[in-house]
């Protein structure tokens, strides 16, 4: 969804010496055909939105709390202009303090997993504690972002693209797995009404929505490494930010970016883990997570919102397995009338 280099700032310090700054800068693509066709200019508008005007308030509301291990895992933004041709946003550049992409086609492992769902525990905890106390303010700032993929007026948009991913994995599973229940299963998963119920989730905010990533696939989080394991991670990507259940990240995230043998061995240990950094972050907000977003609740919305990353799973599984050097060329001469 954006043209991404790494530029060196050179200036003067106070002595005169030489010294300079590295970041980030990601832009919005040059091809007007994939501006078009990818809604370019919505995805920067909302996650400039996000770092305007949502992270600074969660960030605001976090520093008058005694948090142990506060939310800071998220690269700073310097400057950031949205016009819907010219988009940009300047980010810190967290490699020059050892934080890296984890290999998107070998998958994670259960440290990789805890990380990561450390990371979306002290975030969605921020909303949690902020609806508590502050509910205004928390709605205020909910307003300035906006759904970007699942909406009743994206379905012109989207359908035909659905389509095709449909199609796509109801040959798959037709071919790893002939003549079983689960080709059943993906034709009846795999329809229209199937994108109707994600619209529907995604919208249910107001009983225990907080502000969500929502594109928690592995290549939007970098991890630092100590002794070849990891030791912290950052979160990266907000242009798919909304409000909705917190389970909407979680069941991406696990359906996604987790194998069949991990999730086997582990789900419910990755489930007991992040409610248990979000109770705890919540309690040292001072509010109590029993009464604002019960274990109860938390299994009752995993039950119900799971089918939600094997939605996304449709198009985001055939990205994560290709290799890099294999992937589509945004600059390639594109109607609109081919999507």
């Amino acid at each position: 969804m954006s043209e991404v280099i790494r530029i060196k700032i050179y200036g003067k310090d106070k002595e005169g010496g030489t010294c300079h700054v590295q970041v980030i800068m990601k832009s919005i693509p040059k091809s007007m055909s994939c501006r078009l066709t990818c809604r370019n200019d919505e995805f920067f508008r909302n996650e400039i939105n996000f770092y305007k005007h949502v992270l600074p308030a969660l960030l605001e509301f976090q520093a008058t709390k005694q948090v142990t291990d506060p939310f800071d895992n998220y690269p700073k933004v310097f400057m950031s202009h949205s016009d819907g041709e010219s988009d940009f946003i300047c980010l810190e550049d967290v490699s020059i303090y050892d934080f890296g992409s984890a290999t998107r086609q070998v998958g994670i492992d259960l440290m990789h997993c805890k990380y990561i769902l450390k990371t979306f525990a002290k975030f969605h905890a921020l909303s949690f504690a902020m609806r508590d106390q502050d509910s205004e303010k928390f709605w205020e700032i909910k307003m300035k972002i906006f759904e970007t993929y699942y909406h009743e007026r994206l379905w012109g948009w989207y359908r035909k693209f659905w389509k095709v991913l449909c199609d796509i994995c109801i040959d798959v599973v037709e071919k790893e797995y002939p003549n079983t229940k689960y080709v059943d299963k993906v034709k009846e998963f795999a329809t229209p009404e199937t994108y109707f119920k994600a619209v529907d989730a995604v919208n249910r905010t107001f009983d225990s929505g907080v502000i969500s990533h929502g594109d928690s696939w592995t290549n939007n989080f970098l991890f630092k490494y100590q002794n070849g394991g990891p030791v912290d991670a950052k979160m990266i990507d907000f242009q798919f930010a909304r409000c909705g259940s917190p389970v909407l990240d979680l069941s991406f995230f696990v359906y996604v970016c987790t194998d069949q043998k991990l999730r086997s061995e582990h789900y419910d240990e990755m489930l007991d883990y992040y409610y248990s950094v979000l109770a705890k972050q919540i309690s040292e907000m001072g509010s109590d997570p029993s009464k604002v977003y019960s274990k109860h609740t938390f299994l009752f919305e995993v039950k119900k919102y799971s089918f939600f990353g094997l939605v996304f799973s449709f198009e985001s599984t055939p990205i994560l397995v290709i290799a890099s050097e294999d992937n589509f060329d945004r600059n390639m001469p594109v109607s609109i009338c081919d999507f």
